[in-house]
Parts: structure tokens; sequence; C-alpha cells
């Protein structure tokens, strides 16, 4: 069981952590899917107005959100990838909490794109869940040996 586990853990870390960089280097990079890097481009000029940051009376322009989600998308995905435990974890609460904003801001402009992103935290939440709740493979291994 705590193998499967700790198996669950880390294909969801390697899925999700390819998933997040790719759809942060589409929103980087605009070369490299430029039909989609458009349409997140137009689709942020809204979240910008929805954007957590004006409940503090902070303008946000939607081109600076576009790029700055994107990156943290990038480094959130490659340290679910290759990061060390805690760093893993630290980036998933972080993916978690930008798929909040974003199921919030598709739900505020009601344009019917919130399933990804709520699909995401869901996967994100159980991750989560999985990685605090079992021992890691080294904390296995430890045990095993005591036993012997």
């Amino acid at each position: 069981m705590l193998r499967c586990a700790q198996l669950s853990v880390t294909v969801l870390s390697i899925v999700l952590g390819v998933f997040y960089c790719f759809v942060g280097l589409i929103k980087v990079y605009p070369a490299f899917v430029p039909e989609l890097h458009n349409e997140m481009r137009d689709g942020f000029s809204g979240h910008a107005s929805v954007s957590p940051f004006n409940i503090i009376g902070v303008q946000v322009d939607p081109g600076t959100y576009l790029l700055s989600v994107g990156v943290a998308e990038i480094v959130f995905g490659v340290l679910l990838i290759i990061g060390p435990s805690a760093l893993q974890l630290l980036a998933n609460i972080g993916l978690l909490v930008m798929m909040v904003g974003a199921v919030h801001a598709h739900v505020v402009q009601d344009d019917g794109k919130f399933l990804p992103a709520g699909v995401c935290f869901l996967l994100l939440g159980f991750r989560l869940m999985l990685a605090t709740s079992f021992p890691t493979y080294a904390q296995i291994d430890e045990g095993e040996k005591k036993r012997k």
C-alpha cells in the first residue's frame, strides 16, 4: 500500500510537472504554440480585471500577469519533477493557490473554461494528500532495514 501511494505521488509529480511546464512555456514563449498563446493572452486581459490584486488596489497589467503566471508555472512544474520533497510540497501548494485563482477568474468571467483548472486543482489536492499522508521511499526502505 505504501509503495503504491509513493508511486502515485511520483507519477502525479511527473505528469503535473510536465503539464505545468508545457502550459507555462506557452504563456512565456509566444512562438512555442502561437494560437494557444494568443488565446491565453486574450483571456488574461479579462483575468487581470478580476485578479485578487485588485482587492488591495493594485492594477495588474495583463501582459505582465500572463508572464508572471507562466514563469511561476514553469518553476513550480520543474520543482514538482526534480525538486526535493520539501520543495515539491511548496510547489504543490503554490500551484493549488494559483488554481484557486484560475477557477475564480473563469467563474467570475463566466467564460466556461473553469473545468481544466478545477481538474488540476483536484489532482494537485490528491497529490498533496498522498504526499503528506504516507512515508517516502527512504522512510519505507529504512523501516524494512530495521525489520531485518
